[in-house]
């Protein structure tokens, strides 16, 4: 049986420019230009303003005074930021339309000749495929046209690293299905050792043993060298790649140091013949910065310039002004109730887009200031003097959610004088120092000093974890061996056994 019945509740909803602003608030540079264009091609009532026009644009930069606090920092701007946040809240088509101005516009930043010339972007020139390579290489091997499809179909099922991950006997067989010819295994196997001796040498091997013993065979010169590393790679593969050097040495009958020209030869080899050869499009991946921070002459202060490059200035456009107005003077006719209507839904769009725009900058501008000011020492000093940060710290020093700062975070960049940074790099937990009472450290330092102990180590005689907790130890770090390791893991170093090198 059914029931009505009441609730009352409090829900909290955002309204659509609320979502428009988050949006455009974790986007980044790289992808901002295209939601503009995407606005611009959706609402008639927008327009970008002009190159001449533009270049009359204010700067529009933060400068930070180091020894002071971010409320000092001052802001370069032609007008204030709730002066401007309030005018665009208020303007309503009817201020529009009898404005004699241009009307409201979102201010840009501007850049100088300097600015201009930062190369935050890099242009690659098409290349040929892995693929197409190896067919085009295919000519060279004068092959039938029955051999050529074969050969097609075993390319076309290398995988990125270039090696030949499926069975053979399986290529085979659906070549057969497909194209109705009878390959046996022993003209398949003759076609695959002639393709892997194809640039890069190495290429189709099915196993990485295989495509080491391929590289080495192609060498012309016998030498011991070459002579002894076949023979490791053939009949003791296992030891090799365990690094057991000393078992590999007494099987050998020799000492361990005459393995060291074998062992070099082999490690010079390519154990990944594909990648070099692929565009660097599918294997690169280049940073637009969205901060560039740089010192003023003197040292003392920090200018903090968001990257708008390519970032057009908007603004209403006026032609809808002067048709309101030809319809409403003179005694001309009024504009129909619909078209009033399309123009005043789409000009209260372009004003929250716009306004959605200068919040978006004047946000970011905000995080960014906060955390220079907490980093500081990072920005003149170097990775050394990161310190410990969450994202509770900076959202209580500027008044705004977590949730917001997380969104300016995610996917931006800064690029200062010790390189490009992702801002989520200036968040990390602490690890208390030994001695210090209530210092700490960010755990970057601590990863940077481990790397750093590995980098000088004996590659003879590699530290352990364990010898590598002593030794930040000896640096007041207090780290258990189980965070030592993880640490490591996450730098992608591998075990001191692995690590090990004959010298």
């Amino acid at each position: 049986m059914l029931h009505l019945r009441q609730k009352m509740g409090l829900h909290q909803k955002m309204t659509p420019q609320q979502v428009q602003y988050l949006k455009l608030l974790q986007t980044p540079a790289a992808e901002l230009e295209a939601k503009i264009k995407e606005e611009l091609d959706d609402n008639p009532l927008l327009e970008e303003v002009s190159e001449d026009e533009q270049q009359q644009a204010e700067q529009n930069e933060i400068t930070i005074p180091i020894a002071q606090s971010s409320e000092q920092a001052i802001v370069e701007s032609g007008v204030p930021a709730t002066e401007e946040v309030e005018r665009s809240n208020d303007y309503t088509l009817e201020d529009f339309m009898n404005d004699e101005t241009e009307g409201f516009k979102a201010p840009r930043i501007s850049r100088s000749e300097d600015e201009e010339e930062r190369e935050d972007r890099f242009q690659q020139a098409a290349e040929e495929s892995f693929t197409e390579s190896l067919s085009s290489q295919l000519s060279l091997l004068e092959l039938s046209p029955r051999m050529r499809v074969l050969a097609e179909e075993i390319i076309g099922s290398l995988d990125e690293d270039g090696y030949l991950r499926e069975p053979l006997d399986q290529i085979v067989h659906d070549t057969n299905v497909y194209f109705g010819e009878e390959y046996t295994q022993i003209e398949s196997e003759r076609l695959l050792r002639r393709i892997q001796k194809l640039d890069p040498i190495g290429v189709a091997a099915r196993n990485l043993q295989e495509c080491l013993m391929v590289q080495l065979e192609a060498i012309h010169e016998h030498s011991p060298a070459r002579e002894l590393a076949i023979e490791i790679l053939r009949d003791h593969y296992e030891h090799f790649v365990k690094k057991n050097y000393q078992i590999l040495a007494k099987k050998l009958r020799m000492e361990v140091h005459d393995l060291k020209p074998a062992i070099d030869l082999i490690q010079h080899l390519n154990p990944k013949p594909g990648a070099p050869s692929r565009p660097a499009s599918e294997n690169t991946r280049y940073i637009t910065p969205d901060f560039y921070i740089e010192k003023t002459p003197d040292g003392k202060d920090f200018v903090i310039t968001l990257n708008e490059r390519g970032i057009p200035t908007l603004r209403v456009n006026s032609s809808y002004k002067e048709l309101a107005k030809k319809h409403g003077s003179n005694g001309t006719k009024a504009l129909p109730n619909d078209a009033r209507e399309f123009i005043n839904k789409k000009f209260e769009a372009a004003k929250f887009f716009l306004q959605a725009i200068y919040q978006r900058r004047e946000t970011l501008l905000r995080v960014m200031t906060s955390i220079v000011h907490r980093q500081h020492d990072f920005f003149i000093s170097g990775e050394k003097f990161l310190k410990p940060m969450i994202y509770k710290t900076i959202a209580e020093e500027i008044g705004m959610d977590i949730s917001t700062i997380c969104r300016v975070v995610n996917g931006k960049y800064c690029q200062c004088d010790y390189g490009v940074f992702e801002l989520k790099y200036f968040f990390s937990e602490a690890i208390p120092v030994d001695g210090g009472e209530g210092e700490a450290v960010s755990n970057k330092v601590v990863k940077a000093r481990i790397k750093e102990l590995i980098e000088t180590e004996n590659p003879a005689k590699p530290y352990n974890d364990d010898q590598l907790v002593e030794l930040l130890r000896a640096d007041s770090y207090d780290l258990a061996r189980r965070t030592v390791a993880k640490y490591r893991e996450q730098m992608n170093i591998p075990v001191a056994r692995m690590r090990k090198r004959i010298m």
